[in-house]
């Protein structure tokens, strides 16, 4: 058998757009739909499509689709099996295996060290030719196929196990390295597709690869999916956030007032700031034990002037959770279900407290506590639903995320005023809004921490980006650098939404500035460093560079920070304060 790969010309095009697959393998793109989308990739980066016919003995047998960019920035882009397939009537005779060999054999020809491939999980034939030519998962799924990665070059085991994802290797920054280990679940949607990225183990001590629908406690972001919940009531009309609601909980609130709004927003000056909670078979605790400590945590007390500061308290949110369920004759779960997860379509998020056993199959164990406490239920029950008590999914926090973020543009799912008022800090200095914090004027964020478990949640207000990210572990070292790893990932994503400018416009912004008077943060300089811009800053007295990144029209922002910089004529504004060039 000799296999050939023939480029598509005006000589064989038809007899490829005749060629099908079997009607129960609908995972390949119709020849027909590949080529239209080679013409307009030729029409935008010429010589980056390249389609061809499968010969077997000179007869057309299949039809693949390069990509080919060797100058492209990331690595693992530079070379996609964009298609692949084998016409229904010449499936069985070994030119899937014959045809990817002489596939592998052109891409070394080209010097290409690695080539990468996706296709749906569910494509178990597929699947198994390409695991067969060497083929490996990278633990990347982009628009719900799972991409594959072979190295084509002699590799260590180091090379072998990374993979940037957006730019950034998750892997080793929260080092997940064994198959029993501890694991982490990510999603991304950067405008076009939404990407999940899943790595290491969902229980520690086991060989349980974590999955894009396995559940993880959000920890303190169950707070804003209980506002978001209470905030449908408001937009119609059922609940007033400014409404002294001490009548309702009496024997809790001996002194009035206290409201919806000062509960979610941390200003009514309540003790309790966390919750550690119980081993997974702790009898059932209500609302009313937990602010009565009759738990593991104290009563719930007001130790500082209600309505003055902000103090992070998880006992006021519980008790925003007690009025709601009195005002509304509802459970939290149910209210969310109701009020959430069914307008947007979620089949994976809730507070399911204790966790129902049929979902406990796919559930992530929190640290070492299936090792520890309970093999079987290796995590917490929370009965603070509202503070801490939410599972959930990376992908479907990027849906909440986005539904959030077009009603603070445009209104939704929210009403906009709801929406912009929720995620508006209420006070100076401060960047917590009704259960999410600001940064920037353009991001919305919260994070999470339960016992064994960090949730990031970020998503901007500009556009329609979002990440999230689980990980099955916690500690204060792992808690900074998953926070980091979350903001790297949300700002590389952020950074390939804006136009790049041209090397003219960036030195353009290039020279010295001014310093303001009585001003903590000045940029001092702006230069480019091996064509990135980056920033030399006087920061409370102290000399830092920061690099920056396009993220809108003359504005760029501060890669591991949040100061927004807008260039002007001779002029930048950087956190509204204006500086002269000079």
């Amino acid at each position: 058998m000799i296999i050939k790969l023939e480029p598509v010309n005006d000589d064989n095009r038809e007899a490829v757009l005749a060629l099908s697959v079997r009607e129960d393998q609908p995972f390949v793109a119709s020849n027909k739909t590949s080529l239209r989308q080679a013409e307009e990739t030729e029409k935008e980066a010429p010589g980056v499509a390249r389609p061809f016919g499968i010969y077997a003995d000179d007869r057309l047998v299949g039809f693949c689709m390069f990509a080919v960019d060797p100058e492209g920035d990331d690595e693992d882009d530079r070379y996609y099996l964009w298609r692949f397939m084998i016409d229904k009537n010449e499936q069985g005779k070994g030119y899937g295996q014959a045809a990817l060999a002489e596939i592998i054999r052109y891409f070394k020809e080209l010097g290409a060290d690695r080539l990468l491939l996706s296709t749906e999980p569910e494509n178990e034939r597929g699947l198994h030719i390409y695991h067969k030519a060497g083929f490996r998962e990278t633990g990347c799924i982009d628009d719900g196929e799972a991409v594959l990665r072979l190295w084509l070059k002699k590799t260590t085991k180091k090379e072998r196990e990374t993979f940037l994802w957006y730019g950034v290797n998750v892997k080793e920054r929260l080092r997940i390295r064994k198959k029993d280990g501890y694991g982490v679940s990510m999603a991304i949607y950067d405008g076009d597709d939404l990407c999940t990225y899943c790595a290491g183990s969902g229980r520690c001590g086991q060989d349980f690869p974590v999955n894009p629908d396995m559940l993880f406690q959000a920890g303190s972001v169950s707070k804003p999916m209980f506002a978001l919940t209470l905030l449908r009531y408001v937009d119609k009309g059922l609940i007033d956030l400014d409404a002294d609601i001490s009548g309702i909980v009496p024997e809790f609130v001996k002194k009035g007032p206290v409201t919806f709004a000062a509960l979610l927003s941390h200003t009514a000056g309540y003790n309790v700031h966390g919750f550690p909670g119980y081993p997974a078979n702790h009898e059932p605790l209500s609302l009313e034990d937990v602010l009565s400590g009759k738990g593991n945590t104290p009563k719930l007390r007001r130790i500082r002037p209600y309505g003055k500061q902000y103090m992070y308290s998880g006992g006021g949110t519980t008790l925003a959770e007690l009025a709601f369920t009195r005002l509304t004759g509802t459970t939290l779960r149910d209210a969310f279900q109701k009020e959430v997860a069914e307008p947007l379509k979620l089949t994976r998020s809730g507070f399911f407290q204790p966790l129902d056993e049929d979902l406990v199959g796919n559930a992530a164990f929190g640290g070492k506590l299936g090792l520890t406490e309970d093999p079987a239920h290796g995590y917490h029950y929370y009965p603070e639903h509202a503070a801490a008590g939410f599972w959930t999914t990376p992908a479907e926090l990027v849906t909440i995320g986005l539904a959030v973020s077009k009603s603070w543009r445009k209104g939704g799912f929210l009403k906009k005023k709801t929406a912009r008022r929720m995620l508006t800090p209420v006070m100076e200095d401060e960047t917590y809004g009704l259960c999410v914090e600001q940064f920037r004027g353009d991001i919305g964020y919260h994070g999470g921490c339960n016992e064994g478990f960090l949730t990031e949640w970020w998503f901007s207000l500009r556009e329609d980006l979002c990440v999230a990210s689980m990980l099955n572990r916690s500690g204060d070292e792992i808690d900074w650098k998953h926070t980091y790893t979350a903001l790297a990932l949300f700002q590389n994503a952020e950074e390939g939404l804006a136009d790049e400018p041209s090397k003219r416009t960036l030195k353009s912004y290039c020279g010295r500035y001014e310093h303001p008077e009585n001003a903590d943060f000045c940029i001092d300089e702006v230069f480019l460093d091996d064509g990135t811009l980056r920033a030399r800053v006087v920061d409370e007295g102290e000399e830092k560079i920061f690099e920056l990144y396009p993220i809108g029209k003359k504005t760029f922002g501060r890669k591991g920070g949040f100061a927004k910089i807008v260039f002007g004529e001779n002029c930048l504004t950087v956190n509204g304060i204006t500086c002269k060039k000079l």
